[in-house]
C-alpha cells in the first residue's frame, strides 16, 4: 500500500529522471494538493495511506509535471507577495523577482504616509499579481490594469474579487495605454505607473526551460529582436498619463538597464535609477516626472 512516505521517496527520483529541477519541492506540493493538506502534514503524517481518488490525482499531477507543465498551472495557484493568486496558462506565473516592483513603489510612497487616495496604473496586468499586491498595501488607492489579452483580464478580475480589492480595480482591454486615450478614461493622471512587459529576445525564448518556452503565453514574454520592443514604447506612451511628481517603474532583463534608462531619459523622465534584485542584478528601472 502506498503511504505518504513511500510516494515521496518514489516520486522524487522519478521526476529527477525527467529533468525536473526541484523534484522534492514539486513532488511535495503536488502530493499535498492531491491530499488537500498543507505541506507540513506530509512530514507529520508520513505513514498515512494514500489510495483511491487521492492517489489517482497525484499520479495525474506527476504526469503533467513530467511534461514540464509548471506546478502553478497544475495547482491553479501561486503565491506572490502576501497573497495566493489564481493562475492559469493564460497568464505568466508570478515570480519572486517581480516583487521588487512592489518593494520599489512602497519605498517611494510609504503607505503609512499616504493621507490621500491615489491611482495606480499597471500596463500588462496579466494575473493582477502586481496591481492586487499594491492595492492591498494601499487600502485607499484605486487601480487600473490594462492588458491586450481578454483571457488574462478574466484571471485578473478573479484575483481581484478573491483578494477583496475588486471594487477598487478597473480593467481595460487594449495595447499599452490605448484604452486610456478615450472617454471616460481620457485625462486621467496616475502618481504610480508600473509594468512587467515582455522583455525576452525572440531568439532566446526557445532556449529557455520548457516550463517557460512551451507553457507560458508567448505574447507576455516575447520582447522582439533585442527584447526591448515594448520597453522602448512605454516611457513616451505614459508621459501624458503620469502625474507631476509621479513614478514610472519597469521590470527589465538583467542586461537591459542602461538601454531602458536611456529611453526613459529621452522621454523626459528624471532621476532615472536602476534597482538590483537579491541576486545583485538590475531588475527594475524607475524614473520621475518632476
Amino acid at each position: 500500500m502506498w503511504t505518504i512516505r513511500l510516494l515521496r521517496d518514489w516520486s522524487v527520483p522519478w521526476l529527477q529522471q525527467r529533468g525536473i529541477e526541484n523534484p522534492r519541492l514539486d513532488a511535495d506540493l503536488l502530493l499535498a494538493d492531491a491530499l488537500g493538506v498543507e505541506r507540513l502534514a506530509l512530514f507529520l503524517d508520513a505513514e498515512r495511506p494514500v489510495v483511491g481518488a487521492e492517489l489517482a490525482t497525484f499520479k495525474r499531477h506527476l504526469q503533467r509535471r513530467a511534461r514540464r507543465e509548471p506546478v502553478a498551472y497544475i495547482l491553479g495557484r501561486r503565491g506572490f507577495w502576501r497573497q495566493e493568486l489564481v493562475v492559469t496558462s493564460d497568464v505568466l506565473v508570478p515570480r519572486p523577482e517581480t516583487e521588487l516592483l512592489v518593494e520599489t513603489v512602497l519605498a517611494h510612497f510609504p503607505p503609512d504616509q499616504q493621507t490621500f487616495p491615489f491611482e495606480i496604473l499597471e500596463i500588462g496586468v496579466g494575473s493582477g499579481a502586481l496591481l492586487c499586491a499594491l492595492l492591498l498595501e494601499y487600502p485607499v488607492a484605486t487601480g487600473v490594469g490594462v492588458d491586450i489579452s481578454a483571457a488574462a483580464l478574466a484571471v485578473a478580475e478573479q484575483n481581484g474579487r478573491q483578494l477583496g480589492c475588486w471594487e477598487r480595480m478597473t480593467l481595460l482591454g487594449g495595447d499599452l495605454v490605448a484604452p486610456l486615450a478615450v472617454a471616460p478614461h481620457s485625462g486621467r493622471r496616475f502618481p504610480v505607473i508600473v509594468a512587467n512587459p515582455p522583455y525576452i529576445a525572440t531568439a532566446e525564448l526557445d532556449r529557455l526551460e520548457p516550463e517557460v518556452a512551451v507553457w507560458e503565453p508567448r505574447q507576455a514574454l516575447d520582447g522582439g529582436v533585442d527584447g526591448l520592443t515594448v520597453l522602448r514604447r512605454i516611457p513616451a506612451a505614459v508621459m501624458p498619463l503620469l502625474a507631476a511628481g509621479g513614478l514610472l517603474a519597469l521590470e527589465i532583463g538583467m542586461t537591459q538597464g542602461d538601454a531602458v534608462a536611456a529611453v526613459m531619459e529621452a522621454a523626459g523622465l528624471q532621476d532615472v535609477c536602476l534597482h538590483l534584485d537579491y541576486s545583485r542584478r538590475p531588475r527594475v528601472v524607475t524614473g520621475w516626472r518632476r
